[in-house]
């Protein structure tokens, strides 16, 4: 089958949730299908980057924004009801360029990562399955609740643009995914019985237990420009470090570390960046802590840490996504001092700590394949 891929980002390195995504994806869908990949970018890719990409598609075609034409998309849907995020993404010419490229390699069918991809897939005379991932819409609502005024008015706009969007956008495609059940019950459409749940899946054979040294106690690792991962480290540093023992040590690892991160280095926290190999971030940590509320999807962290073996303590928000069972797979907690019992816990009762690894281990291999993940998208491509 001849699959047309459309996706916002280069998908490589995968440093962002939506990266991996599609990067995995595209590496399990090239064993059966001619894949055409189209990327919007504005960043230069480095030559290795690239070939990364380029060995596991057919054909490659990556356009370039230029600063410039982005602020102009963002000041015309000011006036309009667009989402800043599609305004973002979007461009007119390369619209055409796209619609060009879709006529001469006839897909059988198009496969859009994203809403902010689906002004350049709707008008495309080819069966289509649109990719929401995550509420979107729910994501920004939720922003904006922990943002202060005048941030906060953007985020409640652009949320009820997104849910607008979502829905209006729901019948220019044939098919439509997203990436928990939590999320499909956030999409803004009467029809969300026809949305198909695709999760992640974890590469087990690349994130297993590593033996080396635990220098750190507690670990968070993430893309530290995305503001709720800012959040998290925040609460983490300021609100959770002063009321547990105060010989822990603490590292904060992830690409684009936001200044409000870089802030938060100091005595016992080390912010380290991005890291080459993050396997290593995640394994020189006795406890992997993840205090998200308002973000949505699917958070690959969590499963990548559950899958070297660190027991993991989030929320209710992130783990109702997971679906692990709380105590025996994950810990859950919701307030400060939920978090400190839970840390505690694990911290100093080593036989429930290597009961947690274990089982959190099994979860992930049970459950996190992307090659099922994707068989289910497979299932809609060849159903047209």
């Amino acid at each position: 089958m001849k699959l047309l891929v459309l996706c916002p980002r280069f998908p490589y390195p995968l440093e962002k949730g939506d990266k991996l995504r599609i990067y995995h994806q595209l590496r399990q869908l090239s064993k059966e299908h001619e894949i055409y990949l189209i990327a919007l970018t504005d960043e230069d890719i480095s030559p290795n980057h690239y070939k990364e990409v380029e060995n596991i598609v057919s054909s490659l075609k990556v356009f370039t924004f230029k600063t410039h034409r982005r602020g102009i998309s963002l000041w015309k849907s000011v006036l309009s009801r667009m989402p800043f995020q599609v305004a973002f993404y979007y461009s007119s010419t390369i619209r055409k360029q796209v619609a060009q490229i879709a006529l001469e390699f006839q897909p059988d069918h198009v496969y859009c990562q994203l809403t902010r991809m689906a002004e350049y897939a709707k008008r495309l005379p080819f069966p289509k399955t649109l990719d929401y991932m995550d509420a979107f819409g729910v994501g920004m609502e939720r922003r904006a609740d922990v943002v202060s005024f005048p941030t906060s008015l953007i985020y409640k706009l652009e949320a009820n643009r997104m849910k607008r969007y979502e829905s209006t956008i729901f019948k220019h495609f044939d098919h439509h995914t997203v990436i928990s059940q939590q999320d499909r019950l956030h999409i803004n459409t009467p029809d969300q019985e026809k949305i198909r749940v695709v999760p992640n899946g974890i590469d087990t054979e690349f994130f297993q237990p590593m033996s080396i040294q635990k220098v750190f106690d507690i670990g968070f690792v993430g893309n530290m420009g995305y503001p709720p991962n800012v959040d998290a480290a925040e609460f983490l540093i300021h609100t959770l470090k002063p009321i547990l023992s105060q010989n822990l040590r603490y590292q904060i690892a992830g690409a684009r570390p936001d200044k409000r991160v870089k802030l938060l280095a100091g005595k016992n926290v080390t912010v380290t960046g991005w890291i080459d190999d993050v396997r290593t971030a995640y394994a020189s940590c006795k406890v992997f802590v993840a205090p998200l509320w308002s973000g949505t999807g699917q958070q690959n962290k969590i499963l990548e840490a559950m899958a070297m073996g660190i027991p993991c303590v989030t929320s209710s928000a992130v783990n109702n996504a997971i679906g692990a069972s709380h105590k025996k797979e994950i810990l859950v907690a919701d307030t400060k001092e939920e978090f400190k019992i839970c840390v505690d816990k694990l911290l100093n009762d080593p036989t429930f700590y290597m009961e947690l690894s274990k089982n959190a281990l099994t979860f992930v291999q049970d459950k996190y394949s992307w090659k099922e993940s994707v068989e289910i998208l497979n299932e809609l491509f060849e159903s047209r």
